[in-house]
């Protein structure tokens, strides 16, 4: 995620400054320098990270590493007065919350939650339809998201990342709470979380690859949710079911089909021109352009808090 925030923000025009924690030497990385230098770009590289915010004296910071590593540089940013784009996550934990919020607002920061499915064509045409009164009244709402750990990145193994493992701040939970996020996105804080789960495909790592949580939200109504490391073909689908009829988000298939209770049925598909990156490109416009009081954050940091508390929440049920 780092490389990928760095190539949007240079095609944006921003100028860059990279802190590495360490000299990691997988050829991933170095790969990714050395198409750097064959470009022709110098780019400020920093170890130190108290170096790196006194001399380059960035406007803001981009927290992209593993999910337990995101507070330290998340409030070593906010005490040099630096906006900050935090990836999902915005930790693994509550911990030292309160002190980056109060950060936060004593220096009149702003600070967005990587969570960029919010910025996906469809899933924005749903909530308007959703909001709309399109289907109705939500009855019910389930969500699917399964892929496989050991397909992420092939040039390393999965169980040499943070991923899998609790002390990174790892699991389907966490890593996979993009989905949790839009659940929120939609229907607010739920009122009650339940959850099973735990390790339960044949993988590496101590942290959960599999869960089913059930969430009640104001006004009764229930969301599903299953999260895994282990399903091939990699699946995500949001289905809503209303009063009035139903809609489905098939993010693989890239459609959105609407069905009403009168046998009107539409399927919408995402744009001929729409590249992945769109989404990361979108979201990094608005954080910009928020740093810059010249439009609205459309993620906020308490948003993102609040997702985590749902996370935390199903968690303290499996574990």
């Amino acid at each position: 995620m780092g490389q990928r925030h760095f190539r949007n923000l240079n095609g944006l025009r921003q100028e860059i400054a990279l802190f590495r924690s360490k000299q990691t030497t997988t050829p991933f990385i170095e790969k990714f320098f050395e198409e750097q230098r064959k470009k022709g770009l110098l780019i400020p590289l920093f170890y130190d990270l108290e170096l790196a915010l006194t001399s380059f004296r960035p406007d803001a910071v981009v927290v992209a590493n593993p999910n337990s590593l995101h507070m330290p540089i998340s409030l070593a940013g906010a005490r040099a007065g630096c906006h900050l784009f935090i990836e999902k996550p915005v930790s693994h934990t509550m911990d030292q919350m309160d002190e980056l919020t109060e950060l936060l607002k004593k220096k009149n920061l702003i600070a967005m939650v990587g969570y960029n499915l919010r910025f996906h064509p469809l899933l924005q045409l749903m909530k308007r339809m959703y909001e709309s009164g399109e289907i109705g009244r939500a009855v019910s709402v389930h969500v699917e998201v399964g892929e496989n750990i050991e397909d992420w990145h092939p040039w390393e193994d999965y169980r040499d990342a943070y991923a899998c493992w609790k002390s990174g701040g790892g699991g389907v939970t966490l890593c996979f709470s993009h989905d949790i996020d839009y659940l929120y996105w939609f229907f607010g804080m739920p009122e009650r979380v339940q959850a099973i789960g735990g390790k339960k495909a044949p993988l590496g790592g101590d942290a959960e690859d599999t869960i089913k949580a059930l969430m009640e939200f104001r006004g009764g109504l229930i969301a599903s949710l299953h999260m895994d490391y282990w399903q091939r073909p990699k699946k995500r689908t949001f289905e809503i079911i209303g009063t009035l009829g139903r809609m489905m988000w098939d993010c693989g298939a890239g459609t959105l089909v609407l069905e009403k209770r009168d046998l009107i049925k539409k399927t919408f598909d995402v744009p001929k021109n729409f590249d992945r990156n769109d989404m990361f490109i979108s979201e990094m416009k608005n954080f910009i352009l928020s740093a810059e009081n010249k439009e609205n954050l459309l993620i906020p940091f308490e948003e993102g808090v609040d997702v985590l508390r749902i996370c935390i929440d199903i968690k303290k049920k499996i574990y």
